[in-house]
């Protein structure tokens, strides 16, 4: 048996090592983290598609309206964002996620146009 960053050797051998001296095995090894559930990812992501479409749809809106709904869809992105993170643990995934929602949020709501989405992505390509 061999101890050192990593236990090797038989079962048995390993076992009897820790029984021997009186301690259990689970205090030492780790648990495997469980990913996040598929569930996590497609509830947020259907009520942000439900709020960018309800953004279009919905377009002749008074302002405080627009404002309430937009608030909205920005907190179903920050979730979707969040659970990306968490599932995949990719700074590029979630970067992508992120700058994704927020353009398809403003563009619905008509804060800027597909044409300065445009310019604004070729900004952040150039960085």
């Amino acid at each position: 048996m061999k101890i050192g960053k990593n236990i090797e050797g038989s079962l048995e051998e390993i076992n009897g090592f820790f029984e021997n001296r009186g301690l259990r095995l689970e205090d030492y090894l780790e648990k495997p983290e469980t990913p996040l559930k598929i569930v996590w990812l497609i509830v947020p992501a259907a009520l942000s598609f439900v709020t960018i479409i309800s953004l279009v749809l919905l377009a002749p809106m008074s302002a405080k309206r627009l404002t309430i709904l937009f608030i909205i869809g920005g907190g179903f992105s920050c979730w979707l964002t969040a659970s990306v993170q968490i599932r995949f643990k990719s700074w590029l995934a979630t970067t992508v996620v992120a700058i994704g929602l927020l353009l398809f949020l403003l563009i619905a709501g008509g804060f800027i146009s597909p044409k300065e989405s445009v310019d604004l992505i070729k900004t952040l390509k150039a960085k």
